[in-house]
């Protein structure tokens, strides 16, 4: 089937299911991201925590224990701005290396907010307090996941694995825990400052229109109220705007 015939296809389906066709949203899609560390390295449980705190995910969740729905990425911008679709953070890790990116997507209208949006998200990450409370949380969320992960043999024997392949030995899940909880809101402050003061690693799809460019972002990021020139944003004008902007 062609890529029309196919759409029409769809259209049909959604008509008979929702009373009438219905076209997908067209939305912007931005991830930012910074380099972060190695799985050797040894910030790297740092990271791990930093991403949990952040968490995120999309705009609808059933919620329920696990789930992430005190997050930062859910608190401070899925659950304050209607017009985002997700927030996402994720920690990729290599041999050598890592990238830790925050990912979010929006109505094509609410492009630049969306940019602002994530940049005032790493920024408060680097200059921002980490309540007891949250930093709390995301250390019991990340243990939570670590020991019901291995609570699977087939998942154990696979950890056992990577970890002979990748760094020689293998650290207990009681090691990783005490990592883990060792974890301060000093640390993760530091790690935060250490990733911005590299030039931001940017990619985007969907409908562009309304996003700054790289040479704007990369300049929001130099100051330090992380805020972008040259548009004034219509709905943070409304009085909308919330802590995180």
């Amino acid at each position: 089937m062609s890529t029309d015939e196919i759409k029409q296809w769809y259209q049909r389906r959604v008509a008979i299911t929702a009373g009438g066709p219905q076209e997908l949203p067209t939305l912007t899609h931005v991830s930012i991201g910074f380099p972060s560390s190695s799985h050797q390295d040894e910030d790297y449980v740092k990271y791990c925590v930093l991403n949990t705190l952040m968490g995120g995910g999309g705009s609808f969740s059933a919620g329920g224990p696990g789930k992430g729905m005190y997050t930062r990425l859910y608190l401070q911008v899925l659950n304050r701005y209607h017009w985002m679709y997700s927030a996402l953070a994720f920690n990729h890790v290599y041999e050598d290396s890592g990238i830790f990116t925050i990912s979010g997507s929006s109505h094509p209208s609410h492009g630049w907010d969306l940019v602002q949006v994530l940049i005032k998200q790493f920024k408060e990450m680097a200059t921002g307090a980490i309540e007891f409370h949250e930093l709390n949380r995301a250390k019991t969320q990340l243990k939570s996941t670590l020991l019901m992960n291995l609570e699977y043999r087939n998942i154990e024997l696979e950890d056992v694995g990577r970890q002979v392949l990748a760094a020689g030995h293998r650290k207990s899940a009681t090691e990783l825990c005490s990592m883990i909880e060792a974890v301060t809101p000093m640390d993760l402050q530091r790690i935060s400052a250490e990733m911005l003061e590299a030039e931001p690693s940017v990619g985007a799809y969907g409908n562009l229109k309304h996003i700054p460019t790289y040479e704007e972002i990369c300049s929001a990021f130099k100051r330090d109220n992380g805020e972008l020139h040259g548009r004034i944003s219509q709905f943070l004008l409304r009085g909308v705007r919330g802590k995180s902007s």
